[in-house]
């Protein structure tokens, strides 16, 4: 008679690799965010290597990589950040994306997540063919590779139902999943508050009182009733005077918050130098808010930019409360208030097109459609 027994389930987290090409010696298990956080190291011994940790209550499943190094350099022997990080880019695994099919090998990612039970680590590193088993929140992450889960950025209408109803499709099918819901929290200043209260509602009950779905919570709890107009806050201008995000004067205050180091921002600003120069004198208060943690940086960016409308940063223990207040967590976020800061429309990220739907909105403000 053959009989099958089902594993118990266990609390140990155990990560196993079977690698060719990886030189004998230590291997570090990493978190894959801050590389100098080890987790775990193991011994290597023809291309084998054993991870094994122990789990509490506490614990949620996160991104980590694998580093690895030879005996002729020890991977602590410096105190030189810099070295310490070059050793470990040079010197790191990479998995592809078996997801992707016959295009598996043209996408890789450095790393997957650890997660309770056994996860397997199969192939050569010599031609980055390694892949991951055993893990599924690494399996969902990598079949969405691309997708941006979780992001809605400016769209309306169907097209916002539409991507609205596949994430929560996803969700329903993966309701185990803490990876999606941190992706949900990483853009929930982009749905309403019913939309928030529904999806979250969607995944298992153990992943709601996890770590992110309290930040949901606390998130909803706290957050700008939408009914209510945004505070008029006073910040640092450029000559260093104190200034005021609005103007009660205008028809519309346009904010816009930035930051020097921010790409997208930057490619933004020729778009907003044409919108000052055909609404400054249509009641239009523009106003550009840095969220720079460097003064001096904002300071060598506005030299660079030359913009002509009102310039403020927010300083670096205000950050937080300006973020908060205003409910946006990325940047480039234009928000679009009344005179009285009542929120007219919100816009997240830059795309070339986004000029037409600043000024469609401007446009039904201004002549009061």
């Amino acid at each position: 008679m053959a009989a099958c027994n089902q594993e118990k389930p266990t609390a140990e987290i155990i990560v196993e690799g079977n690698i060719k090409h990886i030189p004998d010696g230590k291997v570090y298990l990493a978190d894959a965010h801050q590389y100098d956080v080890i987790l775990d190291s193991a011994e290597c011994q023809n291309g084998h290597f054993l991870f094994k940790l122990k789990s509490d209550s506490s614990f949620t499943p996160s991104r980590v990589s694998i580093h690895y190094t030879n005996n002729t350099i020890p991977y602590d022997s410096t105190n030189s950040t810099e070295q310490f990080f070059h050793r470990l880019g040079y010197r790191m695994l990479a998995f592809y994306n078996h997801s992707k099919g016959k295009d598996s090998l043209k996408y890789h990612d450095t790393s997957f997540f650890l997660e309770k039970g056994r996860t397997r680590l199969l192939g050569d590193a010599q031609s980055n063919d390694i892949r991951v088993f055993g893990s599924r929140e690494t399996d969902l992450t990598y079949s969405l590779n691309r997708v941006d889960f979780g992001w809605l950025g400016n769209l309306e209408g169907e097209k916002r139902a539409a991507r609205l109803t596949f994430f929560k499709n996803k969700i329903q099918e993966n309701p185990y999943s803490y990876y999606l819901l941190k992706e949900i929290y990483n853009a929930k200043e982009q749905y309403s508050e019913q939309e928030l209260r529904e999806i979250l509602a969607l995944f298992d009950q153990e992943v709601q009182g996890s770590t992110f779905g309290r930040k949901v919570n606390h998130y909803l709890a706290n957050r700008t009733d939408p009914d209510q107009p945004y505070p008029n806050l006073s910040l640092t201008g450029a000559n260093n005077q104190q200034g005021w995000m609005m103007d009660n004067g205008a028809k519309v205050n346009m904010l816009v918050f930035w930051a020097s180091w921010c790409g997208p921002c930057r490619r933004e600003i020729p778009q907003l130098k044409e919108l000052y120069a055909d609404y400054k004198d249509r009641g239009v208060n523009l106003v550009s808010i840095s969220i720079d943690e460097k003064p001096e940086s904002w300071q060598k960016a506005l030299g660079q930019e030359q913009m002509g409308w009102q310039q403020l940063i927010a300083d670096k223990e205000q950050i937080d409360l300006v973020q908060q207040k205003f409910n946006f967590n990325a940047i480039p976020f234009i928000l679009v208030a009344d005179s009285r800061g009542k929120e007219i429309k919100r816009f997240t990220g830059y795309e070339e097109n986004n000029i037409h739907l600043y000024r469609t909105v401007l446009e039904e403000k201004l002549v009061g459609k």
